[in-house]
């Protein structure tokens, strides 16, 4: 009777450790239930961070055909030179584009976030549209915000309208680099 009680003890063991394991490796495939707040969190988190002047930014420029300046870029870098945002925007006829197009990038160098700000009568207060994104850059939620220049929303503000389809995300700094053709200092 002990050997058949332990037969039994041994088998129930293997069938949680079975069940344990499936649902662990199953674990990749359930979504994160509070991903979109979680994704918000780390934008403000690195907005609040640039905004109180605990990253270094760099300028870049991009020349057209004719050597004038084509695209002005804002790159934000943490203490450990690790780009966690970029803004782009186009210059035209040496004015500046009243639309800016900002990339947020994660721990893991990928982007999580794209927003489109457009200034509102200044270049102090914008109207803002973010798309936050999972690894496999589908869109997880959206945002619409009045933001200010450190992009720190100051009012909701849904009268902005973008689909986000129209562009093309890269996915991580490897393809922003390479797309927009800027060399990183810590690369």
């Amino acid at each position: 009777m002990t050997e058949f009680s332990l037969y039994n003890t041994d088998m129930r063991n293997l069938v949680f450790i079975l069940l344990g394991y499936f649902l662990y490796s199953c674990s990749a495939f359930i979504p994160e239930p509070d991903m979109d707040l979680r994704l918000k969190s780390q934008k403000l988190g690195i907005d609040t961070c640039i905004a109180n002047g605990e990253a270094s930014s760099l300028s870049v420029t991009t020349l057209n055909k004719d050597q004038e300046i084509h695209t002005f870029f804002q790159l934000f870098q943490n203490g450990a030179n690790n780009l966690i945002k970029a803004s782009e925007t186009y210059v035209l006829d040496d004015i500046p584009s009243d639309t800016t197009y900002v990339y947020y990038f994660d721990n893991n160098e990928r982007i999580f976030a794209f927003q489109v700000k457009i200034a509102i009568h200044s270049d102090s207060i914008y109207n803002s549209a973010t798309a936050f994104y999972d690894s496999d850059m589908q869109v997880i939620t959206k945002e619409f915000a009045t933001i200010d220049n450190c992009d720190i929303p100051i009012g909701k503000n849904d009268s902005l309208l973008i689909d986000f389809s129209q562009f093309k995300i890269p996915n991580d700094i490897t393809g922003f680099v390479k797309e927009k053709k800027i060399i990183l200092r810590n690369r």
